[in-house]
């Protein structure tokens, strides 16, 4: 870890907050709940520094907004914490497993119980493999895809997020406890060299559904953590320029697009066609944008962020490192640029940067993002008010 840089600003008063815990070191995988790994998401955030956050920046009772919730990592944290949540992610994948998150079953037995009583209704759905791309069929022995087919339609149609997201999570990989043929867990490629049908045909059989999704329902409710289902707690699905919460939010915690340092929806294409995305690319254009439209978006995400965030409240933005596309400074230079000079009314209070570990890392050892930077900035009173 870097020591944490302090930008100070000799117009405010000294910040309570001006030193920052970094207190998330290791791996929190064992720690954290289940719910968070309902499905895997390339560039998620690590929970344990969302948690850290949420504590440091923001008190019980508080409404925190993140506008870019990914895979809904800020988002449980905050709930679990006893925070109010506004969340909002313009990605269908990501915007399912924030709302699943938000929106859990209140036991096990309840979720088991719904998965069921829906079975009924996915057996009598008709589906036609004819109409399913040939690279998707590809992944999947004919009936297990025929009933993948079936859930998914059904579970989107129904609205229960949960289960959706929990089918998400076993789609594909080469583990006998997963849907497809032997492929990638996370960005979906057949690993047809690695495992030859010939040498590994029991790898190649149709797979049931039902007792691995039954199964994976269970594995997500292995850690819960204490949730008071009367907190607002809201997902949307829209631009996050665009989109004004209808209350005003105590902080702003989120971690905006890599800037094509990945790309979303390309590495989460499979899924996203079960979930009724048949152009990716397209998808990526608008939520992992180029550097020059990246920056754009978050002149006007930091306008509209000053008519939500209360004066005087915490902008916390986690940002990974895109030096490549930069030919003048580094991203969170750029971005704390926008926000103190270009649209002003910010401060910034403090940075801290922090190496990702391989392990981490989608793509170990490859290019990418190889850190990110924790920028805090406040929004400032505006001028002529007085009080609280």
């Amino acid at each position: 870890m870097s020591n944490l840089q302090l930008v100070p600003d000799t117009a405010t008063q000294p910040d309570p907050a001006a030193v920052l815990t970094c207190d998330w070191e290791g791996s929190a995988l064992k720690a954290e709940s289940t719910f968070h790994q309902l499905s895997p998401y390339i560039g998620k955030l690590k929970s344990s520094m969302a948690g850290s956050l949420i504590s440091q920046f923001t008190d019980p009772g508080d409404l925190i907004y993140d506008p870019f919730s990914g895979s809904g990592t800020v988002a449980l944290e905050a709930w679990s914490a006893k925070r109010g949540i506004i969340a909002n992610d313009l990605s269908p994948y990501a915007a399912l497993l924030t709302r699943a998150k938000l929106n859990p079953y209140r036991s096990l037995i309840e979720a088991l119980d719904d998965m069921h009583d829906l079975s009924d209704e996915v057996f009598q759905t008709d589906v036609d493999l004819r109409t399913v791309p040939l690279w998707v069929r590809r992944f999947f022995h004919p009936e297990t895809l025929r009933e993948t087919v079936a859930w998914s339609s059904v579970l989107r149609r129904r609205r229960r997020w949960f289960l959706l997201a929990s089918l998400m999570g076993i789609l594909h990989h080469q583990r006998p406890g997963f849907l497809s043929y032997p492929s990638s867990h996370t960005v979906p490629y057949l690993r047809l060299k690695a495992f030859p049908p010939a040498e590994f045909p029991k790898l190649y059989e149709y797979r049931s559904l039902l007792d691995r999704f039954e199964a994976k329902i269970t594995r997500a409710f292995r850690r819960v953590p204490d949730l008071d289902f009367e907190l607002q707690r809201k997902c949307y699905a829209q631009s996050a320029h665009l989109l004004k919460p209808d209350s005003m939010v105590d902080a702003i915690i989120t971690s905006p697009p890599y800037m094509r340092q990945l790309d979303y929806a390309r590495d989460n294409r499979l899924r996203l066609w079960f979930l009724g995305v048949n152009d990716p690319r397209q998808l990526d254009h608008e939520i992992s944008p180029r550097k020059d439209a990246f920056l754009k978006l978050m002149e006007k995400c930091f306008r509209r962020w000053q008519t939500v965030l209360k004066p005087e409240k915490y902008c916390i933005l986690i940002v990974g490192d895109a030096s490549s596309e930069l030919t003048n400074g580094n991203l969170p230079e750029r971005i704390s640029a926008i926000a103190t000079q270009k649209v002003g009314g910010y401060v910034h209070i403090h940075d801290h940067t922090e190496a990702i570990p391989n392990e981490r890392r989608v793509r170990r050892g490859l290019t990418g993002s190889t850190s990110e930077t924790i920028l805090v900035l406040r929004n400032k009173k505006p001028k002529g008010k007085t009080g609280a």
